[in-house]
This record gives structure tokens, sequence and C-alpha cells, in this order.
């Protein structure tokens, strides 16, 4: 069975709530909560992860994002002092993990005294810990994973192709083979990007023999008019 996380928009709470819901019945074993998906995710208001926590229930997988602007990944000390802030909110409000990304400015490398200092607060906090497609922002991203697994980071998201392209995972899937052979289910590889049941079916089957920490993680293609539709989310779960 496919491991699978659900991204959810917590602009509108009343439907957030229900979107939840209707995931947590389907079976999905994930939510990503995000605020302002047309600026790719930032960080949702307190009473939003409250709200999802209640919707979620005793699920351990509710992943908070924490982005504190939208724009590039490098952020100024008074925003990490910000990212430190929501990272502390939002685990006293019921989230079971938080998903960030932080990058150098000029080399688009991962800034590691940065991620040091937050993933501090995450491990004394219990937090997954989740990178998200800042990955694939960065310039090499074997180093990348290596550093992420160093840093004790449980998922890096990725879709296998370049940050700002308008490509499914299906495009970048020998980059993503590549990713999960570096990975040696030392980090889970969570595979973004349009994913769907199609096409859902061609990269598992690509990556199955590779016998790796793999999970899927969908946001437009399980929703319908704005709801999230449970047909769909059965469907990508039962993948195997």
């Amino acid at each position: 069975m496919a491991i699978l996380e659900i991204c959810v928009s917590s602009d509108n709470l009343q439907q957030m709530a229900a979107n939840i819901s209707k995931a947590y019945q389907a079976g999905a074993q994930r939510i990503e909560l995000c605020s302002a998906m047309e600026h790719d995710g930032l960080t949702p208001d307190i009473e939003a992860v409250m709200l999802a926590r209640k919707a979620f229930k005793n699920r351990r997988g509710l992943m908070v994002m924490i982005r504190p602007r939208a724009g590039g990944f490098h952020y100024d000390d008074n925003e990490i002092g910000l990212m430190l802030k929501q990272i502390q909110q939002v685990a006293d409000a019921g989230a079971d993990g938080v998903v960030f990304g932080v990058l150098n400015e000029h080399n688009s490398a991962i800034a590691i005294s940065t991620m040091k200092s937050l993933m501090s607060l995450c491990l004394q906090l219990d937090l997954q810990v989740g990178f998200h497609r800042a990955f694939d922002a960065t310039t090499d991203r074997e180093l990348a994973l290596k550093q992420l697994i160093a840093l004790k980071v449980d998922r890096v998201l990725t879709s296998g192709t370049a940050w700002g392209e308008a490509s499914s995972a299906l495009s970048g899937i020998k980059t993503l083979i590549s990713i999960i052979s570096i990975a040696q289910q030392k980090i889970e590889v969570v595979i973004g990007g349009g994913i769907n049941p199609l096409n859902a079916r061609t990269i598992f089957d690509n990556v199955v023999q590779l016998n790796a920490l793999t999970s899927f993680h969908s946001y437009s293609s399980v929703l319908t008019n704005g709801e999230i539709n449970q047909d769909t989310v059965k469907a990508l779960l039962k993948i195997d």
C-alpha cells in the first residue's frame, strides 16, 4: 500500500477541516498543511493548525509548512527567528512535524548552519522534519541529499525536475531513481509534482525495485472543485 501525503490549503478554515476529515476517512497517512498555495505554500495560522489537529484526530501525520514569506529560500536573521517561533507554536498546537527548506543566498546550496539551528529545536520538540522542494532548487542534489541525511532530516520532497519548471514528477523519473538510489533508505524520498493515480503507478513501477523509503505527495489532483475526492485518494493508496 502506497504512503500518501496530501497537501491541504488552510485559507478557508471550514473547507480545510472538511478536506482533512475526508482525507483521514479515505486513509491518507499524512497531511501537509499550508496557507497561500498560490505562493507555493506559506506558514498557516495557528487556528488552522488546531482545527487540522482535530480533523486528523490522533493519526501521527500532521505536517505543517514553515515558510514565512513567498519568494526564494534564503532568509535573514529576523526571518529565521520567526521560523523558530512558528515551529514552537505549531508544535504547541498539535503538529506532528514541520516542513521547511533553507538555502544559501548566492549558490543555492543548503544553509547548513541555519538548518542545524532549526533541526535542534525540532529534535527537542520531537517533531518529524521534511525538507520541501527547495531541494529542487539546489545546485548539487547529491551533496544536498547527503547533507540532509547528516542533519537527520526525515524526508525530502522532490519532483526530480528543476524548481520553477512546470513539469510533473513523471518527467523527472530518471533523476528520481538516482536520488532514491543515493538515499539508500537513510531518508524518505517524497515524490511530488502533479501526482495522480495514473502517473503514480508508472513512477511506482520504476522505483519499487529500489527497495527504498518512498511516498507520494499530491495536491490538485485529489481535488474536485476545491474538495478532496476520496475515490482519488483511495486509488492512490491502492498502488502497490
